[in-house]
């Protein structure tokens, strides 16, 4: 069984292909490195493995769910920049990272 497949997924901002019709599995039990330049959608695909942004296209499955967010205390992720985003107060920041958990915004 993979950890993690991903069937034709497609990732479109507009008139923009950010991921165009992407396929791989990562089988249980295996390290997986996801390399390319800037521009090659790498992180648009890992937004859509997280389930912090829908597929445009294709279908994904990680740990035997359809979205990251139903499984995101059985996953890491490690992002390149810490992605504090400028238009966020600290107080929305603190929320957003605690939703990425499961913490009810209203706590």
């Amino acid at each position: 069984m993979a950890a993690l497949t991903l069937e034709s997924v497609s990732k479109r901002y507009g008139d923009f292909d950010a991921v165009r019709d992407l396929s791989f599995q990562v089988q249980k039990g295996s390290i997986c490195g996801f390399l390319g330049p800037n521009g090659a959608g790498k992180t648009s695909t890992l937004r859509m493995i997280l389930g912090l942004q829908p597929a445009t296209a294709g279908r994904i499955e990680i740990l035997g769910a359809a979205d990251g967010r139903q499984v995101r205390d059985r996953i890491g992720f490690l992002p390149e920049e810490r992605g504090l985003y400028k238009k966020m107060t600290p107080v929305e920041a603190i929320a957003f990272f605690g939703a990425l958990k499961g913490l009810p915004p209203a706590e």
